[in-house]
């Protein structure tokens, strides 16, 4: 290769990379920036109920930051969190943004270390509690955790499901694409980071347009979850085994190890 490293295309939103491309930069790897998705709030008057308020519910579940910020941009200004009521999200950096957001005096009900940060991993802590919540608000995008729900109801817990932001594919601006495309043309070996579902669907469906598919096929990826790679590998009609990939939970720290990762397997191939 002409460079020590790939090129390592970003494509969590707009302002979440920040910290990650200080440290991808700083062991030598190009970066560009290309957001999957662009995420808005969801202003109350959109909604066709009034905004669930947190004291209606035992426990008040968070998918995501964006979610945090969504709820907190729909709840009247200044509304303090109600003693008692429970909040739990799928990983820490959500459980930071719930504490800042409502205080740092929260406990959230999160999985902990290595393990995934699904609904998966956070159900067994739900059910270890000592009392089961009777009513459960879920913050979420337009879509999303219907597992999570569906066990929750079978639980004979009532749900509320609140939309709390939008996702939409990103719009790319002319430079960008074009940068994409001289990639392309030199058959450029980039690493895309891929973290969500929606996110590899916008992706997939950005390359379509630009006609830059063959080339994304040859890349190597970086994914926070395990089961984004069936998404991927459907998305692209393939067996995701033919792709050039490495799994690493969604922390900063864990996928600069997983691009370290896949530049050592670039280098056996």
């Amino acid at each position: 290769m002409s460079q020590a490293h790939p090129t390592a295309i970003l494509t969590r939103p707009a302002g979440r990379h920040t910290a990650l491309v200080q440290v991808l930069t700083q062991r030598g790897w190009p970066i560009l920036e290309c957001p999957a998705l662009e995420i808005h709030s969801v202003p109350l008057q959109a909604q066709h109920e009034p905004c669930p308020r947190p004291e209606a519910f035992d426990l008040v579940v968070f998918v995501s930051r964006a979610a945090v910020a969504g709820y907190k941009h729909q709840l009247p200004e200044g509304c303090a969190w109600p003693r008692g009521v429970q909040t739990a999200c799928m990983g820490p950096v959500t459980a930071g943004a719930i504490k800042r957001a409502f205080g740092a005096e929260l406990t959230v009900l999160h999985p902990q270390g290595a393990a995934s940060q699904d609904s998966e991993a956070l159900w067994p802590l739900i059910l270890a509690q000592k009392t089961l919540p009777r009513s459960v608000l879920i913050l979420r995008g337009q879509d999303g955790r219907e597992w999570l729900s569906q066990r929750l109801l079978a639980l004979g817990i009532a749900v509320t499901v609140q939309q709390t932001y939008q996702r939409e594919v990103a719009s790319w601006p002319e430079p960008l694409c074009g940068s994409l495309r001289e990639l392309a043309a030199a058959q450029a070996q980039v690493v895309w980071l891929l973290t969500s579902g929606h996110g590899v669907e916008a992706i997939v469906q950005k390359m379509k347009a630009l006609k830059l598919l063959p080339w994304f096929e040859q890349s190597a990826f970086v994914l926070t979850h395990e089961r984004l790679r069936p998404v991927l590998g459907k998305a692209l009609g393939r067996e995701f085994a033919q792709l050039c990939h490495a799994v690493a939970s969604p922390e900063d720290e864990a996928i600069v190890l997983c691009f370290d990762q896949i530049v050592n397997q670039l280098k056996q191939t």
